[in-house]
């Protein structure tokens, strides 16, 4: 159930940005059977690649890209409220192998983007057909 819900809420995100294009667009006032085309494409496209980054950017957070920077920024508070807020981690060693277990699931961001865009692919078909 957890794993559907993840799914759907990130199907209803991926379907809010089309949704939005959309509606700026202006799609229903158009008459020009390809211009509708174009406009549905557009927006399949443009949903599906930000989903793809962002599932990008978590797969990179899992790699252990943003650790350094998420050590400095914490020794740079504990620096500057020194009185106030104690060093969690001495060393970027305990910081990283904390951060290796928090891992987070991104393969349904990728999924539901990849879908996106596989819609955008087969309008940009019809597209081309018309």
């Amino acid at each position: 159930m957890k794993t559907f819900l993840r799914y759907l809420i990130t199907s209803v995100i991926g379907l809010a940005i089309v949704l939005v294009i959309v509606l700026a667009k202006n799609v229903f006032s158009q008459t020009d059977a390809k211009t509708v085309l174009q406009i549905w494409c557009d927006a399949f496209f443009v949903a599906g690649v930000v989903l793809i980054c962002i599932g990008s950017i978590v797969l990179a957070s899992n790699g252990g890209v943003f650790y350094m920077l998420g050590y400095s920024i914490s020794v740079l508070f504990a620096t500057i409220f020194s009185s106030k807020v104690r060093r969690k981690y001495k060393t970027f060693y305990d910081y990283s192998e904390a951060k290796k277990e928090n891992k987070h699931s991104f393969a349904y961001i990728l999924i539901v983007g990849f879908v996106l865009a596989a819609i955008a692919g087969i309008l940009l078909w019809r597209y081309y057909a018309v």
